[in-house]
C-alpha cells in the first residue's frame, strides 16, 4: 500500500534553535517506505511567504517524492496579480494557511478575498484549526471555495465539529496528525466515510510513527486503511 503524508515541513522553527531538515525527512520516509510527502519550508509561515516558497520549491526539485505546498500570509495579501495566480504552474500541490500561527482569524477579509483568487488555480487548500470554532469559522468563510478543504489538527476535541461540518460540505476533509487516540480515525470515518480522511504526520517536528501506528490499530477495515494511508490523497492530489 503506497503511503502519501499530507503534512510535513522542514526549516528553522522561531521558537527554539532547531532545524528540521530535508535530509531527515527523508531518511523517515525511507524508514516507514512513505511514498510521497507533501511539504513545505517553516520560512514561508513565520517569515517571508515568498522566500519560503522558493525554498519549498528548490527543496522538492532535488527529491521528486517530496510535493511542493505554498503558504501565504492573508495578512498581506493586497489583491491583484502576484504569485498566487501562478501556484498551480509552478508545481505545487497544495496551499497551507496558518492562521493560529500568524496571528488571523479564518472570518477575515484579506482571506475571504485571497481565497476568491484562488478558486482559478482549483488547488487544496489547508487550514490549521488550533481550538473549537476554528473550523466553523473557516468553512463560513471559505465555502463557496471550489476545491478540496482540509483541516489540519483536528483532535479528539474537535472531531464532532468536523464530523458535522463534513456532513454538509462535501469538499471537505481532515488530516489525522493529531488524531492518534485508539479509535479516533475510525470512529470519524463511521460517520462521513474514510474517503474524507487524508494521513498526515507532522513530521519531522512530530514522529511519523505515531501517525503510522494508530492508524494501524485504528479498527478500520484494510481497504479503509489504505484509502485514508495515501489513496485519498493521490485521487486528491491527482498524483
Amino acid at each position: 500500500m503506497e503511503i502519501v503524508d499530507v503534512n510535513t515541513l522542514f526549516g528553522p522553527l522561531t521558537t527554539s534553535s532547531t532545524d528540521l531538515s530535508v535530509d531527515e525527512l527523508a531518511g523517515l520516509m525511507r524508514e516507514h517506505s512513505v511514498r510521497n510527502c507533501c511539504t513545505l519550508s517553516t520560512i514561508g509561515v513565520m517569515l517571508d511567504p515568498m522566500v519560503g516558497n522558493a525554498a519549498t520549491r528548490a527543496a522538492c526539485s532535488e527529491n521528486a517524492s517530496l510535493l511542493p505546498v505554498a503558504t501565504i500570509n492573508p495578512q498581506g495579501y493586497f489583491g491583484g496579480a502576484g504569485p498566487h495566480t501562478r501556484l498551480r504552474a509552478d508545481g505545487f500541490k497544495m496551499v497551507r494557511f496558518f492562521p493560529g500561527a500568524q496571528g488571523w482569524e479564518p472570518d477575515y477579509a484579506p482571506f475571504h478575498a485571497l481565497l476568491d483568487d484562488l478558486a482559478a488555480e482549483h488547488l487544496p487548500v489547508m487550514v490549521e484549526v488550533d481550538r473549537p470554532g476554528t473550523s466553523t469559522h473557516l468553512v463560513r468563510a471559505a465555502g463557496a471555495y471550489p476545491g478540496p478543504l482540509i483541516l489540519a489538527g483536528v483532535d479528539v476535541q474537535t472531531l464532532a465539529e468536523a464530523v458535522a461540518l463534513m456532513r454538509s460540505h462535501p469538499n471537505l476533509h481532515v488530516e489525522t496528525s493529531r488524531l492518534l487516540a485508539m479509535g479516533a480515525v475510525r470512529h470519524g470515518a463511521e460517520q462521513v466515510g474514510a474517503g474524507r480522511f487524508l494521513y498526515g504526520s507532522g513530521a519531522p517536528l512530530r514522529p511519523m510513527a505515531s501517525g503510522l501506528a494508530a492508524l494501524r490499530f485504528s479498527g478500520l477495515l484494510e481497504g479503509e486503511r489504505a484509502m485514508v494511508l495515501g489513496q485519498n490523497a493521490r485521487e486528491l492530489l491527482a498524483l
